[in-house]
């Protein structure tokens, strides 16, 4: 099944009172409140969905868990930017904004070519990647990908935080994150003024103690900072032997 003709097609078809702008980005509200709610339980987001699926019919409404259902089964096909590649063929990026999107394959090859050594990552060091103008997540889709390809588990070591002014962007991204179930911090908001419109984490985030190595991980890098910091030594003497060490 060509499932981004299926996509683009029912997204046309679904309403013709609305654009087809408009459609995509009332589906990318539900899905990503959809999948956001079981681990929040926020009214606010509870709220905010009930209003989007009130602008259509039962009938209609019933068509968005089925567009869904074919960005799951093309991700499950391999890994992709589905939507940005939605977003791309319908023309609905904003040219003022320089809305255009790097295609996959290039994002996949400038991840080949990083030279980054990643082999360490496999006995669970942590690693974080940061993303500042996250698109729909296609480089941190491709990085993920190869990661996996040097037989490294990203849900093991990979933490991710992506951000994206516009919102449609941060939508995609975060869905798409969610689906192939890579743990991250998605934001809505300017990287420049760092003022934040919305945060949400990928369901994975919740799932294992994750959150407990990136503590772990802070106050490890808090205590390096803070002797690197003291260039200071002294002599301290244990038993028979004299030891050099740094301290605060």
């Amino acid at each position: 099944m060509d499932y981004l003709k299926e996509f683009t097609a029912k997204i046309q078809s679904l309403d013709r009172s609305r654009s087809p702008y408009e459609v995509f980005k009332d589906f990318l509200t539900l899905s990503a409140y959809s999948l956001a709610q079981p681990f929040y339980r926020s009214e606010e987001i509870e709220l905010k969905y009930k209003y989007i699926s009130s602008k259509y019919t039962k009938e209609q409404a019933e068509e968005f868990p089925k567009l869904l259902a074919f960005l799951v089964s093309a991700l499950e096909k391999r890994h992709q930017d589905f939507l940005g590649e939605v977003f791309m063929q319908m023309n609905l990026g904003n040219a003022v904004n320089g809305q255009y999107f790097t295609p996959y394959r290039v994002s996949k090859m400038m991840s080949k070519l990083t030279g980054i050594h990643v082999k360490k990552y496999a006995n669970s060091e942590i690693m974080t990647l940061c993303e500042p103008c996250c698109g729909s997540g296609a480089m941190i889709i491709a990085f993920a990908e190869c990661l996996l390809e040097q037989d490294i588990n990203y849900q093991h070591c990979l933490y991710v935080e992506a951000t994206d002014i516009d919102e449609m962007c941060y939508k995609m991204a975060y869905i798409q994150l969610s689906l192939l179930e890579i743990l991250a911090k998605v934001i809505w908001g300017d990287s420049l003024s760092m003022r934040y419109n919305e945060v949400l984490y990928t369901p994975f985030f919740f799932l294992g103690d994750f959150q407990q190595k990136l503590e772990d991980r802070e106050k490890t890098n808090k205590m390096k900072d803070m002797l690197s910091e003291n260039t200071s030594t002294t002599q301290i003497v244990t038993g028979n032997q004299l030891k050099l060490f740094k301290f605060l």
